[in-house]
């Protein structure tokens, strides 16, 4: 199962090892390129401050990206405990510079071009690949949405379902997606 970030990696080396992929289950993914206007109008902002000088203030200082983004992007409310686990990884301003690089490293208006390139190609490999794929729809979702949703919906030999969530998806609908994962592993 891959998601967000992970997607990029686990749908790259897909491409480069085709032969040792017995099938991939994927929500909430980078599936193409994006513009701003793709991105989501209530994320918008805050993104394109990580992308910034700000970043490193918004960052990795006042931990926005746990702070703000995740609980921003899961329809139920995190307990604090959960909210502790979440933050305990990032604890210190240098433990944060992941949740700085992430978002800077997402294809958005031709930025960065390495990234650009790396996520076309594996963008096309997807398009035509016959590896059986799982595409677990978030619904209302966030990042994989518009044109994203329909790009992906043209990938052969794919099943999908649909789970209530917006990013982080596992949040708000862990047991279906298990189930939705179990019987489509169980079908390979």
């Amino acid at each position: 199962m891959i998601h967000d970030w992970g997607s990029g990696l686990g749908f790259h080396w897909a491409r480069l090892n085709p032969e040792s992929v017995k099938g991939i289950a994927y929500m909430e993914a980078i599936v193409m390129p994006m513009t701003w206007e793709d991105w989501p109008e209530s994320a918008r902002g805050i993104f394109q401050g990580f992308r910034s000088p700000k970043g490193e203030d918004l960052v990795l200082e006042r931990n926005m990206f746990v702070e703000a983004v995740l609980p921003s992007s899961i329809i139920r409310d995190l307990s604090d405990e959960e909210m502790a686990a979440y933050r305990a990884p990032f604890d210190s301003p240098e433990h944060r510079q992941p949740t700085l690089n992430w978002p800077r490293q997402i294809p958005i208006n031709g930025e960065p071009p390495h990234m650009v390139e790396r996520v076309d190609a594996y963008a096309a490999f997807m398009a035509k690949t016959d590896i059986p794929k799982l595409f677990v729809n978030a619904d209302p979702g966030s990042i994989l949405v518009g044109k994203q949703r329909d790009f992906c919906r043209t990938w052969p030999n794919q099943t999908e379902v649909t789970v209530k969530g917006l990013h982080f998806v596992q949040e708000d609908s862990p047991q279906e997606i298990g189930q939705a994962v179990a019987a489509w592993h169980a079908g390979l």
